[in-house]
Formats: structure tokens, C-alpha cells, sequence
């Protein structure tokens, strides 16, 4: 599992997506990631929960607060939301949790496939 390097505060930091930090994703938008990602539900509050969560395996005591902070001042620089998402996305594709992009989920084989006839 890949973490993935992204600048904030002028400090480069390493995003992952292991289960635990999904877990606390989840427990924090009270949504699954699926939902989440659903149209309409990915917004400022869910973007500062999947950047804290994938952010404190490595920055032990990081708050949802502190992150907020560092993604404001990202901002105030001039990256807008939408570019807070491909850190998040590739992360979450080198942690399993979605597919790469050109891949697609694993599919049950057709009934008679891989079978002598």
C-alpha cells in the first residue's frame, strides 16, 4: 500500500487508506465511502475527514480541526476543491479501496466459462 505525497503547509506528507482509516472516515461523515462519493455528498467536510484519515497513521495526534487548517491555507493559495481530490483518489486506488483507473471490479465469470464443454 502506496501512500501517495502531497504538499500542505509547505510540508510534503504521506496520504493512506488502510482499513482503519476508512474505518474512521466512515465513523466521522456517518456514511459509507461508497455514499460518499455518491453526487452531491463529496464536500468541504468530507474532503477534511478523508485528508485527516489518511493523514495520521504518520502524523500522530492530527485533528479534523488541524486539518481543516492546513486545507484552508492550501486554498488561500489558490487550489481550489477540486484539486484537493486526486491525492485522495489515487490514494484510495493504491489502497484497494477503489478501482485503478482502466480497471475494472472483479466479475464473477459467465456461467460455463473456464468449463469443458
Amino acid at each position: 500500500m502506496k501512500p501517495v505525497r502531497v504538499e500542505l503547509d509547505g510540508q510534503e506528507r504521506l496520504l493512506k487508506f488502510d482499513f482503519n482509516a476508512m474505518s474512521d472516515f466512515e465513523e466521522v461523515i456517518g456514511l459509507g465511502i461508497g455514499a460518499a462519493f455518491q453526487e452531491g455528498q463529496m464536500g468541504f467536510r468530507s474532503i477534511r475527514a478523508l485528508y485527516w484519515a489518511g493523514l495520521k497513521w504518520k502524523e500522530k495526534g492530527l485533528t479534523l480541526s488541524r486539518t481543516g487548517q492546513l486545507l484552508s491555507a492550501e486554498m488561500e493559495q489558490g487550489t481550489d476543491l477540486q484539486d484537493l481530490m486526486p491525492p485522495i483518489e489515487e490514494a484510495l486506488q493504491n489502497g484497494g479501496i477503489i478501482p485503478k483507473e482502466g480497471e475494472e471490479e472483479d466479475e464473477a465469470p459467465d456461467e460455463g466459462e473456464g468449463k469443458n464443454a
